[in-house]
């Protein structure tokens, strides 16, 4: 049976999860304190084969090379967001003001539909981009974690380099609200909610707002 753990990490608060089946497990978007999440992760005795980033922005990352390092298992990341990570270091000091370390070298690249095993477990990758070009949100029995596409009552911005609001909107209505409403919503910060809520009252892409008839 899948478990899902939740550490928030970093300045900006974010959610970084540990999917666990059995002792295996996933690494999903370790935005920083990486000596924290390796504490855990001995803690609960599991071992992880892969960290994966939803997409590349700075707190979603900053974590991935000092956990890398340590347990020696690759990163991985959609193609269409490694010129965000490339770009990292200078759009954080352009748009933040403040100095990051080098981004991560990624090792492998995720495709839209993919499979990814995890214990006796599997999630599947789904592309919604419009947050950063390759944002992905990745699905398990029972839960999506969505990166920063969706949020509880929000969605991501879209105002960065790579951002496109009404692709955004496609990604989710199109994507994430095909899932079955009761599909519990794991998002990149801030608490969870469902897909069912979402389409119901998120003011962005729910019947509420204009986007969704």
């Amino acid at each position: 049976m899948t478990k899902l753990h939740t550490l928030v990490v970093g300045r900006l608060q974010t959610n970084c999860y540990i999917i666990q089946s059995d002792s295996t497990g996933l690494i999903i978007d370790p935005g920083d304190e990486p000596e924290r999440i390796l504490r855990f992760l001995s803690d609960l005795a599991v071992k992880p084969n892969q960290i994966i980033a939803t997409h590349t922005h700075f707190d979603h990352v900053l974590g991935v090379d000092t956990i890398r390092t340590k347990l020696k298992i690759p990163f991985l990341i959609h193609h269409d967001d490694l010129s965000v990570l490339e770009s990292m270091q200078s759009r954080v000091q352009q748009f933040m003001s403040f100095s990051v370390l080098p981004p991560p070298k990624v090792d492998q690249f995720l495709k839209d539909g993919e499979s990814i095993t995890v214990g006796k477990d599997t999630v599947k990758v789904i592309h919604t981009p419009g947050h950063s070009p390759g944002s992905i949100s990745l699905v398990g029995q029972g839960f999506v974690l969505t990166g920063d596409a969706l949020f509880n009552q929000s969605i991501g911005r879209t105002d960065l380099p790579g951002g496109d609001f009404n692709m955004l909107v496609r990604s989710i209505t199109e994507r994430l609200f095909s899932l079955d409403d009761d599909t519990i919503v794991y998002p990149g910060h801030g608490p969870e909610t469902s897909i069912g809520d979402e389409k119901l009252a998120n003011p962005f892409v729910g019947r509420i707002s204009k986007h969704v008839p």
